[in-house]
């Protein structure tokens, strides 16, 4: 067994987790910082675990088939897109193969179905939102952009990006030049000294809109005003901006809106027949394309056994709920957040949509108010945080008994434990995978579950 430090060969036979590459040596598993399926490395062993070692790629031998050029010329240095030299439609099968293999070994469901692929097409330029951070020091060498890849301290200068829009650099070169020539310090997360933390840059993919926020550390600013008014001359695309306040030591990209520049502080975008207001922070789905073809399927698969009522559980700012109203008579929404139900309300106001009724509650207290003997729920969809579902709230599922479960996931381990958990009660007799973020290693999956008989 190599010993760390030393320089190994391995072929790469898989990526994972974060877009590692996987080899082995011997019995024992070795996780790579880069390298994709069928390239042959030489590696250093950086490291070792109980179960597995970490190693750190120098150089290719031989490139796996798969491989393409990356587009971007900060392919290597950041964070993101992990997978961008790798042929997109090997991503997808292998995100699929990925999904598989979780459910049968996590979920432990032997009779699955096939699973649909809904591809994003084209792969570029599908994110309606990005966050960019100010990093380097201030001045000429103020830098702002995106993370290099495992530093989550220093920002580079972002000249293109292939996940978004053209313009959005553009904004973001403006954005940087202005602060670079006014001398303000970035904020540092382990000092917690300096002023800009961060410019998040949202789109209306289908309406065309433009919403810059910039967030900053909590001092007077005697300069804001000249800040909106230079954005508004020289990026005439940009729709609205506002100046947000981040008072908190945690770094994230989220605060009190302190100003309005221009425009009405808010985003509007169109999803299908649908127009849907988007507060600054508020979440929505990153990928518009992707998300009509999400809802549209579960609307279908939700539709099929509902004429009723149809819940929707963890329901958010309501967009999955409107693509539930037209077949239903009613359908129940519940999102524990409050503001998030009130932007629910304010769409469906805004799209004439009168069949929704949002509550404001916690769904585990929900479901178990619903539970009466003898009578089942009706159709459920379920859209849960990342982490996926309590235990509680799958055996309360289960007790009030729907016929079908709509179950969408952003991380189809977690989905394949409740599933496990639902086994005895229900099958899954549909699935897909819609390929909401390409080059990541993430993929979002849905499943349909049907009563079994006994």
């Amino acid at each position: 067994m190599p010993r760390v430090g030393e320089v190994v060969e391995l072929t790469i036979d898989d990526w994972g987790d974060k877009g590692r590459g996987i080899a082995r040596v011997g019995r024992m598993v070795v996780l790579t910082d880069r390298g994709l399926p069928g390239d042959r490395v030489r590696a250093r062993i950086a490291g070792r675990r109980q179960r597995h070692m970490i190693a750190e790629v120098a150089e290719i031998l031989i490139p796996s088939p798969q491989r393409v050029d990356p587009p971007c010329r900060h392919f290597g240095l950041c964070g993101g897109c992990r997978l961008l030299d790798l042929e997109y439609n090997q991503q997808l099968a292998d995100k699929v193969r990925h999904m598989r293999e979780q459910l049968r070994r996590i979920g432990k469901i032997e009779d699955l179905p096939e699973i649909e692929t809904i591809a994003c097409d084209p792969p570029f330029r599908y994110r309606n939102k990005m966050e960019f951070s100010f990093g380097g020091v201030s001045g000429a060498n103020l830098h702002l952009g995106l993370h290099p890849r495992e530093n989550f301290i220093d920002a580079f200068n972002l000249e293109e990006c292939w996940l978004t829009h053209e313009s959005v650099a553009r904004v973001v070169g403006v954005v940087r030049e202005y602060f670079s020539q006014r001398n303000e310090q970035p904020y540092h997360p382990e000092l917690h000294t300096g002023f800009l933390r961060f410019c998040g840059v949202r789109l209306g993919v289908a309406t065309g809109e433009i919403l810059v926020n910039l967030i900053t550390a909590d001092r007077p600013w005697d300069d804001a005003r000249e800040f909106g008014e230079c954005l508004r001359t020289r990026c005439p695309e940009v729709t609205t901006a506002i100046w947000t306040v981040n008072a908190q030591r945690a770094n994230i990209a989220s605060g009190d809106v302190r100003t309005v520049f221009f425009g009405r502080g808010n985003l509007l975008e169109k999803l299908g027949p649908y127009e849907f207001e988007i507060a600054p922070m508020g979440f929505f789905q990153v990928n518009t394309r992707q998300a009509e073809k999400l809802f549209g399927r579960v609307a279908t698969w939700a539709a099929n056994g509902a004429t009723d009522e149809i819940l929707d559980l963890y329901s958010g700012a309501g967009a999955i709920s409107l693509f539930l109203s037209p077949p239903a008579q009613k359908v129940t929404a519940v999102e524990s957040h409050a503001e998030s139900v009130e932007a629910a309300r304010r769409n469906a106001e805004r799209n004439g949509v009168t069949n929704c009724d949002f509550v404001t509650g916690d769904v585990l207290e929900f479901l178990r108010a619903r539970v009466t003997p003898g009578v089942s729920l009706p159709t459920v969809v379920i859209d849960p945080p990342r982490a996926g579902l309590h235990p509680k709230a799958v055996k309360t599922l289960i007790s009030v008994r729907p016929a079908r479960i709509v179950y969408v996931s952003c991380n189809p381990p977690n989905m394949a434990r409740d599933l496990e958990m639902m086994g005895k009660s229900y099958r899954v007799t549909s699935l897909a995978a819609v390929d909401m973020f390409p080059h990541t290693p993430h993929v979002e999956a849905v499943a349909l579950l049907e009563a079994r008989g006994d």
